[in-house]
């Protein structure tokens, strides 16, 4: 019964390895491979001017959110900061502070 266990285990790590060799003339790899920099989320940081309460920031906030291309979005407040992330194929920096301005505040890209 030990042996039977024994080889099975045995048989399942190799099979198990020769499928996640990596040298990529095996059908299933380790890792797939991915292209570096496609369609990334980008992070970008804004400091707000004109938010005076909570309900300013969610001013903001909502205009992040019905832009086209923004993943993620936190305004604080206190603190008037938004970090945004985006897909830089469908957004950019410039249309965001664009559309945070429409909603009539200002915002001012922080490095």
């Amino acid at each position: 019964m030990n042996k039977l266990i024994i080889i099975s285990t045995l048989s399942i790590l190799f099979f198990a390895t020769a499928q996640m060799c990596g040298c990529g003339s095996c059908k299933a790899e380790a890792t797939p491979k991915v292209q570096s920099g496609v369609n990334e989320p980008k992070t970008l940081r804004l400091k707000i001017s004109g938010v005076t309460c909570a309900g300013c920031s969610n001013n903001v906030s909502k205009a992040l959110k019905n832009h086209q291309g923004i993943l993620e979005q936190k305004v604080e407040y206190p603190g008037d900061l938004a970090v945004i992330k985006y897909n830089s194929s469908k957004t950019s920096p410039a249309d965001i502070i664009t559309a945070i301005e429409k909603a009539g505040y200002k915002a001012v890209e922080v490095k």
